[in-house]
């Protein structure tokens, strides 16, 4: 089933028994976990090129983050006894799976490390590269509040940050709705992070091929 995703809308939450798996198909859905204050940190973010909900396949009943859209869009829902029952028809899809997760844990540490030595400013421009890589379009909405909630940093540092890739030239920012004019420019303000794990990089690490089920 194909259905809309909207922005700040949770898809499951952390502990809930894993019903679905999401194939994002456009947009973005943030996997967080949730801080004794109340808030919620993003570890990584998954888009046309992942999966959400796959953990299941691999022993995991539970969910373990929150899954929320941050960048609307459209996603398909495969409920989990239909894709456990196409893992055990297809012997390719298990392999196909482990790739997708070694691909998430590769994201998941850059983030940790990115997050320990990056300077904001940095860590926008790779986040923003990402979102623009998975989202087909020339813009997508999202607000300088809902970055400073994945990244946990003051709306007024994401907002300092935004305003210089604004003046810069490498991006248009204007009520919510944010379009990446220049690429170039956009990574060249952003770390090391980005190319570590963009999408050519992480195809390079994929398998060339998986066993063919039949």
């Amino acid at each position: 089933m194909t259905k809309p995703i909207h922005s700040g809308e949770i898809l499951f939450e952390a502990g809930a028994p894993a019903q679905n798996v999401i194939f994002p198909l456009n947009g973005l859905i943030s996997l967080r976990l949730a801080l004794r204050d109340g808030r919620l940190v993003e570890h990584t973010a998954v888009g046309c090129d992942g999966i959400v909900g796959g953990l299941f396949l691999v022993g995991q009943p539970r969910e373990i983050c929150t899954a929320m859209a941050v960048i609307s869009g459209t996603a398909a829902w495969l409920p989990m006894h239909d894709f456990t029952a196409a893992a055990d028809r297809f012997p390719c899809l298990r392999p196909a799976l482990l790739t997708c997760m070694a691909q998430m844990m590769r994201r998941l540490m850059q983030s940790v490390a990115c997050a320990a030595v990056h300077s904001a400013t940095q860590r926008v421009s790779s986040w923003l590269l990402h979102a623009d890589d998975r989202v087909h379009g020339d813009s997508f909405d999202i607000t300088q509040r809902m970055l400073a909630d994945i990244f946990s940093l003051r709306p007024a540092t994401v907002s300092e940050a935004c305003n210089k890739l604004l003046s810069a030239g490498a991006i248009h920012y204007s009520r919510g709705n944010l379009s990446v004019l220049d690429r170039d420019l956009l990574e060249t303000q952003a770390c090391e992070c980005y190319e570590a794990v963009c999408l050519n990089a992480l195809e390079r690490l994929a398998p060339a091929r998986f066993v063919d089920g039949g």
